[in-house]
């Protein structure tokens, strides 16, 4: 489980680990900074890999004959990490790959070229809408989401971490280093990447399946990709 802290905790710990001045008095021109800094990595640690702690689930009901649905309130767009779909009727579930081809949808009307089941390709079709492909030929069928929970805010003092709190200091020390060109910077952040690498490990321990986390982070290459077992 995630070790959190509040976000006035966070800031101290920050100043720490950059080697600022803890002097409260010192620190106050540079305290909204570091909590922007705070927030905007757990974003992008969020958005760069999978969490299996934070794993949902979400079921979409399709509709025979309809080929567009909403996000629902528990998973949207950048939350989602995966989709499966069902046969109506059935218990067993088979993968949906993202992105349609234009040689599935009609000139003209873009309707679906194909009714059939079970969905076999979805795509966001704007930033509420999701497409799916063929367009759904019986009822009972379900198109499932799994994703990240959402963040919890970290704006106030008192709001703590969804994510290790360890985690996002690390990697916000090593950015306010490499700003400054402090030697240090390096060792920083192979810390914040190991600390990273056995945090996804421990999370999902005794588990079987494997599957590759990570990609690059919004901001560059800090967050490597790392293959940790479990989450399917």
């Amino acid at each position: 489980m995630a070790r959190t802290q509040t976000l006035l905790e966070m800031v101290s710990n920050l100043r720490a680990e950059a080697g600022h001045s803890l002097a409260t008095a010192q620190g106050v021109n540079t305290e909204a900074t570091l909590k922007y800094l705070l927030k905007r990595t757990q974003e992008e640690l969020w958005a760069a890999f999978v969490w299996p702690e934070l794993m949902i689930r979400d079921d979409r009901a399709l509709n025979p004959g309809a080929a567009l649905y909403g996000y629902s309130t528990e998973l949207k767009f950048d939350a989602i990490r995966d989709a499966y779909s069902s046969h109506p009727g059935s218990a067993s579930w088979s993968h949906v790959g993202y992105g349609i081809n234009e040689d599935k949808l009609e000139a003209g009307t873009m309707t679906n070229t194909s009714s059939s089941d079970p969905v076999q390709l979805w795509e966001a079709a704007g930033p509420t809408q999701f497409r799916v492909w063929p367009t759904p030929y019986a009822s009972g069928a379900i198109l499932r989401f799994k994703g990240n929970r959402e963040l919890q805010p970290l704006v106030a003092n008192a709001d703590s971490s969804t994510l290790d709190a360890t985690c996002i200091i690390l990697f916000a020390a090593s950015e306010l280093l490499a700003r400054s060109k402090a030697e240090d910077a390096a060792n920083k952040l192979q810390k914040a990447q190991r600390h990273l690498t056995k945090l996804l490990g421990n999370q999902v321990s005794g588990k079987n399946k494997i599957s590759t986390y990570g990609t690059s982070s919004p901001g560059g290459g800090a967050y490597h990709a790392a293959v940790i077992a479990g989450y399917p």
